[in-house]
Parts: structure tokens; C-alpha cells; sequence
């Protein structure tokens, strides 16, 4: 079972790739790490260098791939921060191959754009998620501002962001850091809409947002899914892990999740919950 993992790499740090592929690793996946773009650390600290991978290089990597024959052992796509436009065809490819290849093969579409308020890629790279990697998708993990903007419907409470998460398209959606007018004070609510049916999971805030915590979670929940498809489980198991990762990031005066220090805690805590049914 492996996964083709196309979103950020940062040589210091724990977003993107450079925390989910630790994640996948750790709880015994294969994972084929391919980066959008390179950079020195996550920009939200300022002055990071490096930038995007060019596209004929994206592709020719995912024609690699192919050529050896890879594609028939790959269980799911996933894509993360793509940074520009020119990335998607590459992703779109790499789903046809691996759906070619591997019929049962998933794509996970964690579309990338923006948070509070403020989108933070170029407005095609929006326009091509919704046109053109959405409609691939079989899961998506958007998180609140990003289902706004892709769907164009205000989410003020859960029963707004339900009707959201159904016109996004994919039969599973994952809305994560969810608070409406009906969240309790002190809480987030983590949102799934799976084939039509509603549920909703609530974790404690945090007093401050960490980078990295959505792509962290989308590792996370698509490890615990893999192997038995069972969505309430795996949204259980995300969520247990996130939350003790987070915990113990904050707790630690961390300014990057401690994905590999907490690693005996969110492990534990992944294993307790995927060992109970849901």
C-alpha cells in the first residue's frame, strides 16, 4: 500500500510533505513524496527561500514512476499546496495512472488556497481546483475559507457548512477548525459529510493555530482509512492523534508541530482509537 504525496516540502519544519510523509512512514505506509515546491522553512516565519518545482520536472517524476511500474501498488493520491496552476495537470495525470493501474486506487483532494480570510495562491490555482481536481476527488479536507470560497456559500453555522460540503462534490468531505454560531465556546468542530450523512467531532481550542495542523490531520485521517474504508473510524483516529500532537506542541513552547519528539503520544493515541469500533 502506497500513497503519492504532491504538496510543500520545507527543509526545516513540519508542513507539507516534510511532516505528512513522517506521518505516513510512522504508521507503516510507503509514501512517495513529491514536492510542489521546495523551501527553507514555511513562509510564515519570513524571509524563506527556494520556490516552485517546474511542471516538465513534476511531470517527468509521475512518468518515473510509471515506468517503473509503481502505480499498481498505489492505494490513494493525495494533493496538498500546489502553489500554482501548472501543477494540476500533473496531479490530474498522476490519478489517471494510478486509477489505471490500480482500479480501487483514491484521490485525496486537500485543496491548499488560503485561511482567515485571505486567499494565498494565484486566483487560477483556485479556478482549476474547483473545475478540475474536485470533480477527481473522492475526499476532500478543506478547511472553512477554502470551502467558502470553492463553493461561493457563506458557512455562518453546521447546517450552512453541511449544505457547503455537499455542493463541493466529493462523497467524502472533511470540513476541519470549523466554529459557527453553534460550535460551543472553547471548542472546534471537525465536520464530515460522508455520501449525504452528516456527523461532527469536537475537539478543544487551542490558544493559537499551528502551521501545518491540516495536513498533519489529512495524514492522519487517510492512514486510519486505508485499510477498512471506514470513515467514522478514521475521523475518530485523526482526531485523537491531531489532538495530541497539538497538545503536546503547545505544551512543549514548540513553534512547529512535534510530530517526531510527540510521536509516542499521537501514535498511542491513533492506535486507541482505530482499535475501537465506530
Amino acid at each position: 500500500m502506497a500513497i503519492l504525496s504532491i504538496q510543500s516540502q520545507v527543509l526545516n519544519g513540519s508542513v507539507g510533505n516534510a511532516g505528512a510523509a513522517f506521518i505516513y512512514a510512522r504508521l507503516g505506509l510507503e509514501v512517495w513524496p513529491l514536492p510542489s515546491v521546495i523551501l527553507s522553512h514555511h513562509p510564515g516565519h519570513g524571509g524563506s527561500e527556494g520556490g516552485p518545482v517546474k511542471q516538465a520536472r513534476l511531470a517527468a517524476l509521475v512518468t518515473g514512476l510509471a515506468a517503473r511500474g509503481a502505480f499498481a501498488r498505489c492505494e490513494a493520491v493525495v494533493s496538498g499546496y500546489l502553489g500554482a496552476e501548472a501543477a494540476v495537470p500533473v496531479v490530474t495525470d498522476a490519478i489517471a495512472r494510478a486509477r489505471a493501474s490500480h482500479p480501487g486506487a483514491l484521490y485525496l483532494c486537500d485543496p491548499v488556497l488560503g485561511d482567515s480570510g485571505r486567499i494565498y495562491v494565484p486566483h487560477a490555482l483556485v479556478d482549476a481546483t474547483r473545475t478540475h481536481l474536485l470533480p477527481r476527488a473522492d475526499i476532500a479536507t478543506p478547511n472553512p475559507f477554502e470551502l467558502e470560497i470553492l463553493t461561493g456559500l457563506p458557512v455562518p453555522d453546521r447546517a450552512h457548512a453541511f449544505r457547503a460540503m455537499a455542493k463541493l462534490g466529493p462523497g467524502l468531505v472533511i470540513l476541519t477548525g470549523f466554529t459557527g454560531t453553534d460550535t460551543t465556546p472553547g471548542t472546534l468542530d471537525i465536520l464530515m459529510l460522508e455520501a449525504g450523512n452528516p456527523h461532527h467531532h469536537t475537539v478543544e481550542a487551542l490558544p493559537r493555530p499551528f502551521s501545518g495542523a491540516g495536513d498533519a490531520f489529512t495524514a492522519l485521517f487517510l492512514a486510519a482509512y486505508l485499510p477498512h474504508r471506514n470513515a467514522g473510524r478514521a475521523l475518530a483516529a485523526a482526531a485523537a492523534a491531531s489532538a495530541a500532537l497539538l497538545a503536546a506542541t503547545a505544551s512543549g513552547g514548540h513553534d512547529e508541530l512535534a510530530i517526531v519528539p510527540a510521536q509516542h503520544l499521537w501514535t498511542a493515541a491513533f492506535a486507541a482509537a482505530t482499535a475501537t469500533e465506530t
